[in-house]
């Protein structure tokens, strides 16, 4: 197969939306699931363990600036399945390729993400995430400073869902879907690769619980999307949004919110970080 050629920056003249045009990207395999690329055998598996990282060959931004890690080679073990102890070499795996984006002349901001489920807009189910280099700010990834940081406060008491080691797990004042979650490390850190050992291990535990949590809403595996932008002098975050708002009521942009950037909740943040302070996303392991 042919990799698709590089994307293209284009800026709407009347809005200043910023979209990347990647030509024949809408081309790119769609596989059955017995023909899953990342598992053992597959046309991209580059292990039988553990997690890994390649270049996407169908890029959303410009070419070499865009990549696919794999969690491991098991079809179905997603973040919500993985132990902590499993989790934790996938994070140091997006702080080192992170890393390696910086060295990119101009890079401004690193954004790792992950799509989970077909609902969220995956094409291939078997877990993994990307991650790529931008050579400007997006405008909701601004630039920040220790002095007056905002993430450095103590959260809202009724928006924290739990504290894990140094990070705290909030929903947010304005969340983009009812069920969002934020994880924030109590340190001014900006990039992954700033994370010491017990903050990465804090981090591992808190993501697995923030996705079992999810799942345990509505007794179903929750189609999200995580980001976690890193920009240099700002506070690194990791948000995973949930889209479904009931058992089978997905939450879909509404044509007010792709209009304006402004998006609309049915369900206070308050409510959503009670129900899911209620939902137990700690498992067998992870009681020891």
């Amino acid at each position: 197969m042919t990799a698709a050629p590089g994307a293209v920056l284009v800026s709407d003249e009347l809005t200043g939306r910023l979209v990347y045009v990647a030509r024949d990207r809408d081309r790119r395999p769609q596989p059955a699931e017995a023909e899953c690329p990342f598992c053992p055998g597959g046309a991209e598996a580059l292990a039988d363990a553990g997690p890994y990282a390649f270049p996407n060959r169908w890029p959303p931004v410009e070419q070499g600036r865009s990549e696919v890690i794999v969690y491991g080679p098991e079809h179905h073990r997603d973040l919500g399945a993985l132990t902590a102890v499993e989790i934790g070499p996938v994070i140091d795996l997006w702080a080192d390729r992170s890393e390696m984006q910086w060295r990119y002349a101009g890079t401004r901001c690193v954004l790792v993400f992950e799509n989970r489920g077909e609902e969220a807009g995956a094409t291939v189910p078997h877990p993994h995430s990307q991650l790529f280099g931008l050579p400007f700010l997006p405008p909701l990834c601004p630039a920040g400073a220790a002095a007056g940081c905002p993430a450095c406060a103590e959260p809202d008491p009724s928006l924290l869902v739990e504290s894990i080691g140094g990070w705290a797990v909030t929903v947010p004042a304005a969340p983009p879907a009812p069920y969002t979650l934020r994880l924030v490390p109590r340190r001014h850190v900006a990039t992954a690769a700033e994370l010491d050992r017990a903050e990465r291990h804090a981090l591992a535990e808190a993501l697995g619980r923030a996705v079992r949590r999810l799942d345990g809403l509505f007794s179903r595996p929750m189609p999200y999307q995580m980001w976690m932008p890193q920009v240099r002098a700002g506070h690194l975050t990791v948000t995973i949004c949930g889209l479904l708002r009931g058992p089978d009521r997905l939450r879909i942009l509404g044509a007010a919110e792709v209009a304006t950037g402004i998006y609309f909740s049915p369900l206070t943040p308050h409510r959503a970080a009670a129900t899911l302070r209620q939902v137990d996303g700690v498992t067998e392991h992870d009681r020891g």
